[in-house]
């Protein structure tokens, strides 16, 4: 009797749930089970084609093909019908769709791209239905980005991966809502693309591009961005105007034959315009600019985090940059540090300035040290230096069992201004 009221109970909640409880049941779940909701009562029927999130990532193809691979074996089929079947089926899903769909995740493995109709449907139907997020992740093929992601006026969200990018269409006004735009793996055509693609994006907060080709000369000037990252290959970089920028990562992919010597300058220039609270550079910078490298110009008053990789510490001026960074950043909260395996140096290139103090410094990370002098005498100084500081924690290099207890005897031996500084030893 018990039973039989509780499962009237479950029946009831099903008929009688909320819509929004329903979309927020329907979220949860893949698109397969959720089209399977259909079948518990009149109210869910249609409900699952209506839901404004669609997410055909990798794990819905991996779940087609299992489906599939036993009706393969068993009738010796074509394998390219299983991503036929796969792409059929997610136009069904867009094309019966009813209402808006806000945000589309897609993935397309190698076998889905070679028939590239179905996509430009698919995002022409994308761009007159609202979306506002857009992820659609290329596995290995470098195809172009249909015109019709252009069209799609009420983004707020981009990705894209593994794409060329092509000129945007003569009346293409811009994404005047977009807020995020993520390119990886992506071709621009011309160099100028990039500029007519964020020129009037004027809600833009976040800008990451990583391993792009097609252009060495990069302007950022977008007024709203708080964080930006670079990580690729490129030969200038200049800024415009940032005074939004609270995060910046750079970072050189591999050492360019020719840097020019005004983008060693241009990371320093945001300092003076904006409210930068964490940075992180590459030491690919430092190294092809030689000794041509200037101090920051102010001093980064809101800085709390400072990341610096790539460091050959027995470069005089890769050295000198990083005590200067330092000393340009007295409210630092936490720093880490990724150093090149090294040689040891003269006495010369170790005069440190022990009267900059580092009073807010809580955490600091080390890896790849070796124990060469110039990385031992860094560690000494950082510890001499930070009053408050908890915790340095250090991962080392290659090397011998010898010379990790030779360099952990020589850490250990160093004063430490603050009494609660532990040294923790990171496992490889």
């Amino acid at each position: 009797m018990a039973c039989s009221k509780s499962a009237k109970n479950m029946v009831d909640f099903f008929s009688n749930a909320p819509d929004i409880v329903i979309d927020k049941i329907l979220e949860t779940l893949p698109i397969r089970i959720a089209a399977r909701t259909s079948v518990l009562s009149k109210q869910w029927r249609h409900a699952w084609l209506s839901l404004k999130k669609l997410n055909f990532d990798a794990d819905f193809w991996e779940e087609q093909k299992n489906i599939d691979e036993s009706f393969i074996w068993r009738t010796n089929t074509d394998e390219s019908l299983v991503w036929r079947k796969g792409c059929q089926i997610i136009s069904d899903i867009l094309f019966c769709h009813i209402g808006p769909v806000h945000d589309l995740d897609l993935y397309m493995p190698f076998e889905a791209c070679k028939d590239r109709r179905d996509y430009r449907h698919w995002i022409s139907f994308l761009s007159k239905n609202g979306v506002r997020k857009v992820v659609i992740r290329n596995q290995y093929v470098e195809m172009d980005i249909t015109t019709y992601i252009f069209r799609c006026s009420e983004l707020v969200h981009l990705e894209l991966s593994s794409f060329k990018l092509n000129p945007p269409p003569t009346d293409f006004i811009g994404f005047p809502y977009l807020k995020h735009l993520l390119l990886e793996d992506v071709n621009f055509i011309k160099q100028s693309i990039f500029c007519s693609l964020i020129e009037n994006c004027i809600m833009l907060e976040t800008l990451k591009l990583v391993k792009w080709s097609g252009m060495d000369h990069i302007v950022i000037d977008v007024p709203s961005l708080q964080t930006l990252v670079l990580n690729g290959d490129f030969e200038s970089l200049a800024f415009r105007n940032v005074r939004s920028l609270k995060s910046i990562s750079l970072c050189l992919k591999r050492l360019p034959k020719k840097l020019r010597v005004e983008t060693v300058d241009a990371v320093n220039l945001p300092a003076s315009s904006c409210q930068l609270q964490s940075i992180e550079f590459d030491g690919h910078l430092f190294l092809t600019a030689g000794d041509i490298i200037r101090p920051p110009p102010v001093t980064f008053i809101h800085l709390h985090e400072l990341c610096l990789s790539n460091l050959n510490l027995s470069d005089f001026g890769v050295s000198r940059y990083l005590l200067l960074m330092i000393e340009c950043c007295p409210y630092l909260k936490k720093l880490d540090i990724a150093v090149l395996p090294g040689e040891n140096v003269g006495q010369d290139m170790l005069d440190y300035n022990y009267s900059n103090k580092l009073v807010h410094l809580l955490e600091v990370n080390i890896t790849g040290i070796t124990g060469t002098s110039a990385e031992l005498k860094l560690v000494e100084y950082l510890f001499a230096i930070s009053p408050v500081l908890k915790n340095l924690f250090f991962k080392s290099g290659y090397i011998g069992i010898e010379s990790q207890v030779n360099m952990l005897e020589s850490l250990m031996r160093f004063p430490r201004a603050s009494t609660k500084a532990s040294l923790v030893c990171l496992k490889k």
